[in-house]
Order: C-alpha cells, then sequence, then structure tokens
C-alpha cells in the first residue's frame, strides 16, 4: 500500500477547463512518483469511490501516464444507483429522459431543459439553493453505502434547510462529505 498526497485543483484559476487539465496532470505526475517509489511493481490498483465513467477523471488520468497502463476496470455501484436504492424510489418516471449534471452547471444553467428529473454531482455548493424551490422535489443522501449513510427528503423548500444543516454537521463530524441529490419537478 502506497499513500500520497492527492494535489488540489485550483478553485481560483478562471479558466475551468484548463485547471482541471493542469490539476489532472500534477495527479498523474503524483502517480508516478508513488508507482517509481515500489521497485519492479507490476500491478497497480486504485480503489475508485464512485463510477470511474461517471464525473470521475481516475481513466483520463491513467491515460496520462507513460508508459501508457493496461488499464482494467472492475464495475460497481453509481452513486446514482446507491441514491434510488436508499430512498426506495425510480430514477425516471416512466418513458421519461433524466439529466445527470454538476452543481456548477445546475448554477450556472438551472435547471436542465427537457427533463423533469435531474441528478447532480459534485456539489461542494448546494447549488440547489440557486433554483426557485416551488414545484421541486428532492431527495439528497451522502456517505452513500456507508455506515454513516445519511438520506433527506421532501419539497425542496422544506427539505433544503434540513439538508444545509445535514451537511454542514456531518462535514464536522467525518471532516468530509461525498454527496448527491436528485431533483424532480411535480407532476402538473
Amino acid at each position: 500500500m502506497v499513500e500520497f498526497a492527492l494535489p488540489r485543483r485550483d478553485a481560483a484559476n478562471p479558466d475551468y477547463c484548463t485547471g482541471v487539465d493542469e490539476w489532472h496532470d500534477a495527479i498523474a505526475l503524483a502517480w508516478a512518483q508513488a508507482i517509481a517509489s515500489v521497485p519492479g511493481a507490476r500491478r497497480v490498483a486504485l480503489l475508485v469511490w464512485g463510477d470511474p465513467a461517471l464525473y470521475d477523471s481516475t481513466l483520463r488520468i491513467a491515460a496520462r501516464l507513460q508508459p501508457p497502463p493496461g488499464v482494467r476496470v472492475i464495475p460497481g455501484i453509481t452513486a446514482v444507483q446507491a441514491l434510488c436504492a436508499a430512498h426506495a424510489i425510480p430514477l425516471n418516471e416512466i418513458g421519461a429522459p433524466f439529466t445527470v449534471t454538476t452543481g456548477r452547471r445546475l448554477r450556472e444553467d438551472g435547471f436542465p431543459p427537457g427533463t423533469d428529473t435531474c441528478i447532480v454531482m459534485l456539489d461542494g455548493e448546494t447549488s440547489f439553493r440557486s433554483l426557485d424551490p416551488a414545484g421541486l422535489e428532492i431527495w439528497w443522501g451522502a456517505y452513500l453505502g456507508m455506515e454513516a449513510e445519511l438520506t433527506e427528503c421532501g419539497p425542496l423548500a422544506e427539505a433544503g434547510p434540513r439538508i444545509l444543516a445535514a451537511r454542514a454537521a456531518a462535514r464536522e463530524q467525518h471532516g468530509w462529505i461525498m454527496d448527491i441529490y436528485l431533483l424532480r419537478r411535480r407532476a402538473r
């Protein structure tokens, strides 16, 4: 087992994509240094929290290593699946699409057009606060699948403040938080 310090993204960089690209370069360098610290290492395994195909850059970062490694992905349960299971709800309405987006996109663009269901990931700023809560329901979960799992749901106007309080307390208690939520427009 090799531990290494994970570089942090420069959130002050005004060019989001360039900032992420530079951050990925730094992570790839950290991985390369960690691998090099174990002479003769032939296999490397990374335990990735979440789904490496969905809002995770593990595969993109691995592709930056030289020489490029052979990669085998063993799938697990996505946070989207864990959220729906925790709340015992279907992901989509019958015959209806859903959108998966980030907190940043929700803040900048609002509720996605053409859908009544939106799953929001990577949202350290609780971007649901930027929406008019009228007619919206939320299903939120943190530490999904873990002993510390937290869930909250209801009309956004009512559940939003409870989520903010639970999220702040959990971050204080654990020192970190990983959460996701589903927003759905109520049937008209």
